[in-house]
């Protein structure tokens, strides 16, 4: 059964790491140095996991912009990326965020676009990926 748990990265770092390591660095050839940043440490985690075994992850910051949102392989496109977004958008609103901000790699824009994100710039590229900035107002 899918559990979804919000954590500090003190909690979440194990756990995070395993599945943005996996995902990022070995999946998608990206160089460790861009996957890591100062900016765990204040975030909130998302870990989406499966009998105690992680599989999913993203971050949220105070601000509302949310980052390094990972599903391992072989649990993608099973609501996993879903549950997480759902859980930001209600801890975001929980906090007042007024709108969700974030960095889409290309091959994962529809995901958010379902999720009620729009574009909002020109496409850039980041650690060597294609990316969009994507945003979402929230109202509650």
């Amino acid at each position: 059964m899918l559990k979804i748990l919000l954590a500090e990265w003190a909690r979440a770092k194990v756990t995070a790491k395993h599945v943005r390591h996996a995902v990022f660095i070995v999946e998608q050839n990206i160089a460790e140095a861009d996957e890591w940043d100062d900016y765990d440490e204040n975030a909130l985690h998302i870990v989406a996991s499966i009998d105690g075994n992680p599989i999913g992850t993203a971050r949220l910051t105070s601000e509302g912009t949310i980052g390094h949102m990972a599903v391992l392989k072989n649990f993608r496109n099973q609501g996993t990326g879903s549950g997480m977004m759902e859980q930001i958008i209600k801890t975001a609103k929980q906090s007042q965020i007024k709108e969700l901000s974030l960095h889409a790699q290309r091959s994962a824009e529809g995901f958010y676009i379902k999720h009620d994100f729009v574009i909002d710039g020109d496409e850039f590229t980041q650690a060597g990926v294609p990316h969009i900035t994507m945003k979402r107002v929230l109202r509650w």
